[in-house]
């Protein structure tokens, strides 16, 4: 059922949007879909290039959840052919191309993780393979007729790679007009994306236009800087916390974000009120006045609010208990965690990277740089070189890697 009132929609659409184009028409449409009773379509499509969601893509789901809530159809739309070229966006150079086989696997993932956050019942499921993987060439190149190249240079992203000599292919100049057409496959009325998406959500407009439809509102959100505090979040910068993180992981990763960002994942992140998201930003501009580490706006208890409302949104309120008591004994007390995972292996010596690496899931390079970091401790002693040869032995070796994560070794049926 529909919310009988514009400006209370535009409030609860509003939170944490960057860029609307155009406000005006997005009244108007809200308006037209109360007189008549007909929601408003709206489309979010993400590419499945990867098997995990993570709360970069949280953001704009849960915009789409907004409008779910307020009794507009939402379309979570996968771009099963799409993944197969890649957004262009904000790259430096081509993605590697992936198979059908690939894209369809991550897509299965992608569609339960959504469903973490959207309403499974009232949500529209599409794959852009439906019009794509039937098209004929002829009507490829109609497609290909509504751009130019100068206008695809356009892109900060294309013209940067074509000055700097980084190969652009045809398929990646096609993607913002695929991107386009499925408005027009879809008759949207909205679409959402976050701001690096702008060049890609206008070609929609443009070709709805094209197709005799109403030009489509795009709705735009902020990206997140991930855990490095500076990039977007993102799998290719190694930076994110996906949804599907262990809750004991997700909440001591989201405690280590800089003060600086807790505001932003209060906002795009949760449905705290923006009024208390208010009063935290007074309290954090202000740190002397909250310098007692129990006060509830201290900076470290402000992230712990955070973390418990993040967990318990992606997992439960017991989950969130338990997380914050793992983080309190183990992170703050330095206290080694009572259940700890074991770890056997068949050779009595072995580089201690290659030890990290099996035990944490982390790539081999990862697991050197962790050790050269002096992220990694082995019985309380840091670890230093990662060629080491570490003996393993019957007795059980305690390695702690980070600050959250412990395994028991040991030499494999001993």
């Amino acid at each position: 059922m529909l919310l009988a009132d514009v400006d209370a929609q535009m409030k609860h659409i509003m939170r944490g949007v960057e860029e609307i184009i155009h406000e005006g028409e997005m009244r108007e449409r809200i308006r037209k879909s109360i007189e008549t009773g007909e929601p408003l379509r709206v489309k979010l499509g993400i590419d499945p290039t990867a098997t995990e969601l993570h709360m970069g893509n949280m953001v704009t789901i849960r915009k789409l959840r907004h409008f779910q809530d307020l009794g507009h159809t939402a379309i979570f739309l996968i771009g099963d052919f799409t993944g197969r070229i890649g957004d262009p966006s904000e790259r430096s150079e081509g993605r590697i191309r992936l198979t059908k086989d690939q894209v369809w696997q991550h897509a299965g993932t992608f569609r339960d993780q959504a469903f973490m956050i959207l309403d499974r019942e009232k949500t529209e499921v599409r794959h852009n393979g439906e019009w794509f993987d039937c098209m004929s060439f002829e009507d490829c190149l109609d497609l290909a007729y509504r751009s130019t190249v100068a206008r695809m240079l356009e892109r900060n992203d294309f013209e940067a790679r074509y000055r700097q000599g980084n190969p652009i292919s045809i398929s990646e100049f096609l993607y913002p007009l695929m991107q386009g057409y499925d408005s027009v496959a879809l008759k949207a009325d909205v679409e959402l994306g976050g701001t690096d998406q702008k060049f890609n959500l206008l070609a929609g407009r443009d070709l709805q236009v094209f197709h005799g439809q109403p030009p489509q509102v795009i709705v735009m959100t902020p990206l997140i800087e991930g855990l490095d505090g500076s990039k977007k979040m993102s799998k290719t910068q190694g930076n994110t916390i996906t949804l599907e993180e262990p809750a004991e992981d997700m909440f001591g990763k989201i405690m280590s974000i800089r003060d600086d960002l807790v505001v932003k994942y209060f906002t795009l992140l949760t449905d705290v009120p923006l009024e208390e998201v208010r009063r935290f930003e007074e309290a954090l501009a202000h740190p002397e006045i909250h310098r007692e580490s129990s006060d509830p706006l201290h900076p470290m208890q402000l992230k712990k609010s955070l973390a418990r409302a993040l967990v318990t949104n992606l997992h439960d309120k017991a989950a969130a208990d338990r997380s914050e008591d793992h983080f309190e004994r183990v992170v703050q007390r330095k206290e080694i965690p009572d259940e700890i995972p074991l770890r056997s292996f068949q050779a009595s010596a072995i580089a201690a990277y290659e030890i990290v690496a099996t035990c944490s899931g982390e790539s081999r390079a990862e697991a050197r740089r962790l050790i050269a970091q002096g992220a990694v401790t082995l019985d309380g002693d840091k670890l230093s070189d990662p060629v080491r040869e570490i003996q393993l032995g019957p007795e059980e070796q305690i390695l702690r890697v980070g600050k959250r994560r412990f395994y028991r070794i040991k030499i494999e049926g001993s």
